[in-house]
């Protein structure tokens, strides 16, 4: 099934916070999602998966300074 990748900074506090969403595709025919699902008339919501799996969070950035929820952890 597809999900989403969620990107995320991680501040000093520990807090994350996403700035990226990308939806990741699993290239099945039987996902609604997906790029690759079937175009032509079928009994798509008995044969197919109609949810996302549960979202990954990646950090691919940090941040030395807390987050803008941590206002009493600022200089």
């Amino acid at each position: 099934m597809c999900f989403r990748r969620l990107e995320n900074t991680r501040h000093s506090c520990g807090h994350d916070i996403t700035h990226g969403d990308h939806l990741v595709d699993c290239g099945s025919s039987a996902c609604r999602y997906s790029s690759k699902h079937q175009a032509n008339h079928h009994d798509c919501k008995n044969t197919c998966k109609q949810w996302l799996r549960p979202p990954q969070n990646v950090v691919t950035q940090t941040s030395g300074g807390p987050c803008y929820h941590c206002p009493a952890l600022r200089n």
